[in-house]
């Protein structure tokens, strides 16, 4: 196949320590970061707040490994395709999206700034061999293997000879692709229509091709001198603290762990990836920063898992690995690396007197590498596009094992996250991500709203519904404390683009009995299409809804485009530590490999289903006592 007709390794993460860039604007010199000043717009705000939908994990052309697999789109051309404008994509096609996002935040490697800079247009290695064959004129494999090598030391190694003239040589490579990410975005933002988030990726590697990695955010233009990477500080502490030193008022930061079910049980462990223990200050820098953490993306998706720890039979969704067997810790799933059981594990913390450092809201992204946010609706993953109607290169496609993630014929789309927010400013968009009034879905644009409180007997979307729910209670990310009697009331919106809604499910988790020492967990039915209703057990039964495999047409015998429940729990407890969130299914549709499949009549192989139900997930609502 040719390589620039399937990138198959663009969409991952991997040999940021090992491979430069340059890109579409490798060439312009440097500038004062900020904006330039533009006509004021009147922005339209909602006092009531609306969604809006964006991207948190983009990599173009400065993410060095997305450049070693043919990305040469940089990030003007990124946020252009973002705002709905057509754009070449690595792989050559023309795309657009059909609806465009709101806001995004590029999230390039901060591993590679130094490297970038070094071989960019201008820069002082420009031409030299380090730079041709570091950029990709080494075998792929081979370039991840050296790439974990350094990445996994602590810190991190940089490339021998990117920095010939010492460290404070590569601080200052780094510090000035820093600004020009600030500076792309700065450019973009346009208050009121589309939301340009200041933003990078800490990318700490593991064994065995694991990951820790975190996408850290700004509020406005006024961001960190550096950005802190795995090459600067041995463990999680560190990058906290250093974050925290250098992100000073009025300096806003928030962090999102992403592709936690590749962190072998490390990203929701009580303890630093090293073994020691977090202190009180550690704690509080985690508790302030980290407020969400990425549900599903392109590499998989991290609530649950069937087979592992609080699961139930909807967490097969977006699965790599097995379980892991008694003594295994890697390249398998584990509880400490899932989303739902450190929710559970942070409210038993609460219940011990102890900080709860995961406290985290939930969002989808893409993780994309190919300079598109967002693209999560074509027939199959854009990188897939050119292989349509070609069996050979749909076979090759769908056998493609990858040295990091495995088979490809396993990924996701890819998600995007939904915020409930007043304007479409940077302030909004924030303040809305820090408060966790967030959702996440596996790639549609489904609306998803939850409260709890006292809210109006006649819940609906009206406006003084939602006024007086806001006023008597929360929405998704909010507290209570010591409320006896708590109702909720949650909704869910279709894509007016896709499959209508099968149901809406509540996961409760609430602090057993001290004595039990451990927190527990219930799944239940809410809402359900076609007049279904839950039973004894809190399930309504599957739905009617089919997909004509040999077409990929949907049959939706039944369905809703919206749903909706005000509903009480009957086994509330006040005196108990407890969160719930929600999660909503559509009807089921197929997968992007068996369209893949069909589009050349090649058989899907059989270690992958043919449909599956995508879905969205809110932010919790947590519970304390007084």
């Amino acid at each position: 196949m040719n390589p620039r007709t399937v990138s198959l390794a663009a969409i991952l993460t991997a040999a940021v320590f090992l491979s430069v860039s340059c890109s579409e604007d490798a060439g312009e010199a440097p500038a004062d970061v900020a904006a330039k000043p533009a006509a004021p717009r009147e922005i339209e705000r909602y006092p009531l707040r609306r969604a809006f939908f964006g991207d948190l994990h983009v990599h173009t052309s400065l993410s060095t490994d997305a450049y070693s697999f043919g990305n040469r789109v940089g990030p003007r051309a990124a946020y252009r395709f973002a705002r709905g404008e057509t754009v070449e994509l690595p792989n050559g096609i023309d795309a657009r999206l059909a609806t465009p996002l709101d806001f995004v935040a590029l999230t390039d490697h901060a591993e590679g700034f130094d490297a970038i800079h070094a071989c960019s247009a201008g820069g002082p290695l420009v031409g030299s061999e380090l730079c041709a064959v570091v950029g990709g004129a080494v075998d792929a494999d081979e370039r991840f293997r050296t790439g974990f090598a350094r990445g996994v030391l602590r810190p991190a190694a940089r490339l021998p000879g990117v920095c010939p003239d010492g460290e404070a040589t590569c601080l200052q490579h780094a510090r000035s692709t820093w600004e020009r990410v600030q500076r792309a975005a700065n450019e973009a933002d346009d208050p009121g229509a589309f939301t340009a988030l200041i933003g990078y990726e800490f990318t700490p590697l593991l064994p065995q091709f694991g990951m820790l990695h975190r996408n850290v955010i700004f509020r406005g233009e006024e961001v960190i001198p550096h950005a802190v990477s795995s090459m600067d500080v041995r463990n999680q502490s560190e990058f906290f603290a250093r974050l925290d030193a250098g992100c000073t008022p009025p300096c806003r930061v928030l962090t999102i762990p992403h592709n936690t079910n590749f962190s072998w049980g490390l990203a929701f462990s009580r303890d630093d990836e090293d073994g020691t223990r977090y202190t009180q200050a550690d704690l509080e820098r985690i508790v302030r920063m980290d407020r969400l953490a990425e549900v599903t993306q392109l590499k998989g998706t991290s609530e649950c898992q069937v087979g592992v720890g609080a699961a139930d039979e909807d967490c097969d969704f977006g699965i790599l690995f097995p379980v892991c067997a008694e003594g295994e810790t890697e390249r398998c799933a584990s509880e400490t690396s899932f989303i739902r059981d450190a929710l559970l594990d942070g409210i038993q913390l609460a219940a011990e007197g102890r900080p709860n450092q995961f406290r985290y809201g939930m969002i989808g992204s893409t993780d994309t590498h190919d300079s598109n946010p967002g693209n999560t609706t074509g027939v199959v993953p854009p990188t897939f596009v050119p292989a349509l109607g070609n069996a050979p290169a749909v076979r090759q496609a769908l056998e493609a094992e990858h040295i990091v993630i495995g088979a490809f014929r396993r990924v996701n789309v890819g998600g995007l996250a939904g915020v409930w927010a007043e304007a479409n400013t940077r302030a909004d968009i924030f303040d809305a991500l820090t408060r966790r009034e967030a959702f996440g879905t596996s790639g549609s644009r489904m609306r998803i709203r939850f409260f709890a409180g006292d809210l109006p007997e006649e819940m609906d979307t009206g406006e003084e519904q939602l006024a007086a729910a806001y006023a008597g209670g929360v929405p998704m990310g909010g507290e209570l404390v010591g409320i006896a009697e708590p109702s909720f009331w949650v909704w869910a919106m279709s894509d007016p683009d896709g499959p209508l809604l099968d149901r809406i499910q509540v996961v409760k988790g609430w602090a057993a009995d001290p004595a039990v020492g451990e927190a527990m967990q219930r799944v239940r039915d809410v809402a359900c299409s076609g007049g279904r209703e839950p039973g004894e057990d809190g399930k309504c039964v599957p739905t009617a809804a089919t997909v004509d495999i040999e077409t990929c047409e949907r049959k939706d015998a039944t369905g809703a485009a919206e749903l909706q429940a005000r509903f009480v729990d009957p086994d509330y407890a006040p005196d108990r530590h407890a969160f719930y969130y929600v999660r909503v299914l559509e009807n089921p549709t197929c997968r992007w490999p068996t369209r893949l499949a069909l589009s050349a009549n090649v058989d899907l192989p059989g270690d992958v289903p043919a449909t599956e139900q995508q879905r969205g997930w809110s932010s919790p609502i947590w519970f304390r006592p007084d």
